[in-house]
């Protein structure tokens, strides 16, 4: 008889831990459920973000290729300055032509140029940085284009002859091949600087 009530003693015992397991189980699905919610919260999808760069500091900047920083006396446009800020460049329709008729030089010769110039300066230029090169400049190009309009500008006015245009674009095809070559000179340097 002693061990039929030590059985209930310990049956009761075992069920009573079942009891208090199923509850801790039942609480830590309700913990997870909880949790699962709050992380669906959280992953929404924003649909709007907005920058504010103007709050933004630069320490340093590397790795750009500034394309007419060095203008020589030959050329027909005698001063340069410094780019200024614009929050968008919008090309007028002079200025677009003049774009769509650089762009065959920087897509199709400007990469001719830039294995001449690396050959010519001991550098190897893979395709993968020939690419971020000619990427940069078209990058940049509606910017050059636009400083070089508003030089030509008179009282507020662009005037320009059609016979400018084709003056306008050797100028900044010469630009474009002198930046790379200086670009290129550059990290020539830079690369015996660091062995």
């Amino acid at each position: 008889m002693e061990q039929i009530q030590s059985l209930w003693q310990q049956l009761a015992y075992l069920e009573q831990k079942i009891n208090q397991q199923s509850a801790l189980i039942n609480q830590l699905n309700e913990k997870i459920d909880q949790l699962i919610e709050q992380q669906n919260k959280s992953n929404r999808v924003a649909e709007t973000i907005e920058y504010n760069f103007e709050q933004l500091k630069i320490e340093t900047l590397e790795g750009t290729l500034n394309i007419g920083l060095t203008p020589h006396e030959d050329l027909p446009f005698e001063q340069l300055d410094l780019p200024t800020e614009t929050s968008e460049e919008t090309l007028t329709p002079m200025e677009q032509q003049v774009y769509n008729q650089l762009i065959p030089f920087i897509r199709k010769d400007l990469p001719e140029s830039l294995s001449q110039f690396a050959n010519e300066n001991e550098i190897e230029l893979d395709q993968k940085q020939k690419l971020f090169i000619i990427q940069d400049i078209i990058k940049q190009l509606p910017k050059r284009i636009k400083e070089h309009t508003a030089s030509m500008e008179q009282n507020g006015r662009m005037i320009i002859d059609r016979e400018k245009i084709p003056a306008l674009i050797k100028h900044i095809q010469k630009e474009v091949t002198q930046g790379v070559d200086l670009f290129l000179k550059q990290l020539k340097e830079n690369d015996e600087d660091e062995r």
